[in-house]
């Protein structure tokens, strides 16, 4: 039997995030993590992304508790984040002392292994993330955001992987958003980095172009150490190859190093789990090639139509497709992943509903284009750059430190009478990400607990205080 073929299981958080708009509440995952834990994957995806911002906002979960919840019922399998550098879990960049802080609670938390990026490749944003994750002795994953242009060259990437292995970096991978890789290229890449790096190499992409197994399948022919899957009832259009397919690929079916009666069980039960889900699916439902030339990852995707939908804009859907990579062009070729992809689906917008490009700036465009994000590579399009240079009224502020945000914190737990709160460092890295939505979140938390003592209190007869 061949050594046993490395997997990252990526449906609890990527899969369901790409299908299902990441709505998928945990009491949905702990049923059949024993079963997961079985498997033999080297690690399971299971927080970060989206994951975070949806929790508070849309499930009435705290990540934490969620998180918590996985390292208690996981005994076996290694747990995995997805990580935005200096932007962590939110959509701006923040201060070292809140990035020491996070990675801090979540390695004491439970993850195992944190898969770090920037949206710009800009390596001195995951630098500081690299450090830290090392000196919480826990595994730094250092990560090439895929992109095609004349520019982004295997020169370019190798360039790249090798200064984050430099950097210290555990491993290294290769996070294709939209599904851009092709495999005779994948090849190529993998060949070239497992010549010249030294760490092991790391495969992420996405279904949506058609070419994910194909792309999987040259890439392991190349050596590349692990592999990204989602499991088949959560895999294909915006997210990955399945689990069973990849590994039936790999395996004769006498020489099978996984139970593919077990991974069959475990596809039945997210099989009727999606079901609960449907009202969130995109509308994509088979392969979508345009993706190769403008690049929107399928999350973005997804969004996008429900922002037409929301302004009345359905009809201008291809335009706003088409003005995407003319804005990505603009900016240098930027890849297109959180928080850029945001910045400039937001702009294209703007763009199509003025019908006038640039009329109308965002504010993050401009931080964007003034490199408060990071370091841009390309050539900015001198249109652009006059409009921006011409706009005064966005200023580089300094980062707010932790004991900034604790005293606004504070502050805010008062005002809301929400007692000691602030003293949790956990409930301030949420008020931090997400201070709004945490704020709602924990006078909601509050209230519902106020209706449970109400509550027990009518059943016994008692008054409790």
């Amino acid at each position: 039997m061949k050594q046993k073929l490395k997997i990252t299981e990526v449906v609890l958080r990527d899969g369901q995030q790409s299908l299902i708009a990441t709505r998928m509440a945990v009491e949905d995952m702990l049923p059949i993590i024993s079963k997961m834990d079985k498997v033999g994957f080297a690690s399971v995806e299971v927080w970060g992304g989206a994951t975070y911002d949806c929790c508070l906002r849309f499930l009435n979960e705290d990540p934490w508790n969620r998180l918590k919840l996985f390292k208690k019922n996981f005994k076996k399998t290694q747990l995995q984040m997805l990580l935005r550098g200096q932007n962590i879990v939110g959509y701006k960049k923040y201060h070292d002392s809140v990035l020491s802080l996070f990675i801090k609670n979540a390695s004491k938390s439970g993850i195992d292994i944190f898969r770090t990026f920037d949206s710009l490749n800009d390596v001195t944003n995951i630098e500081s993330s690299i450090n830290f994750i090392n000196h919480n002795k826990k595994h730094s994953q250092g990560t090439i955001a895929y992109t095609t242009s004349p520019k982004h060259t295997n020169k370019y990437w190798l360039k790249l992987a090798a200064d984050i292995q430099d950097m210290g970096a555990s491993s290294l991978a290769i996070k294709d958003m939209s599904g851009l890789l092709k495999p005779y290229a994948a090849f190529e890449l993998i060949t070239l980095l497992k010549k010249n790096i030294k760490i092991p190499i790391y495969l992420h992409t996405h279904a949506t172009t058609g070419m994910a197994d194909a792309t999987n399948l040259k890439a392991y022919e190349a050596g590349v150490d692990n592999i990204d899957t989602s499991i088949s009832s959560f895999s294909g259009t915006y997210a990955h190859t399945a689990t069973e397919s990849f590994i039936s690929m790999i395996y004769k079916e006498n020489d099978n190093a996984y139970d593919m009666k077990l991974l069959n069980e475990i596809a039945d039960y997210f099989s009727d789990v999606r079901v609960k889900y449907r009202k969130y699916e995109g509308s994509l439902k088979s392969i979508d090639t345009k993706m190769l030339h403008n690049q929107v990852p399928g999350g973005m995707l997804s969004n996008l139509e429900n922002q037409l939908k929301e302004l009345d804009m359905e009809d201008k859907f291809d335009e706003l497709i088409n003005e995407i990579p003319l804005i990505r062009k603009d900016l240098g070729y930027i890849p297109l992943v959180t928080p850029s992809s945001q910045i400039v689906g937001t702009q294209a917008l703007l763009n199509v509903r003025n019908g006038n490009r640039y009329e109308t700036l965002t504010n993050e465009m401009i931080e964007l284009v003034n490199g408060n994000y990071g370091k841009l590579t390309g050539k900015i399009n001198k249109e652009l750059l006059d409009r921006v240079n011409a706009n005064k009224t966005v200023k580089d502020k300094p980062l707010l430190t932790v004991e900034d945000y604790r005293l606004l914190f504070k502050q805010k737990c008062i005002d809301n009478n929400l007692k000691n709160l602030y003293k949790n460092d956990k409930h301030l890295l949420n008020y931090i990400f997400y201070p709004e939505v945490a704020i709602k979140f924990y006078k909601e938390q509050e209230r519902a607990a106020e209706y449970e003592l109400y509550d027990l209190q009518e059943s016994l007869g008692v008054v409790i205080e």
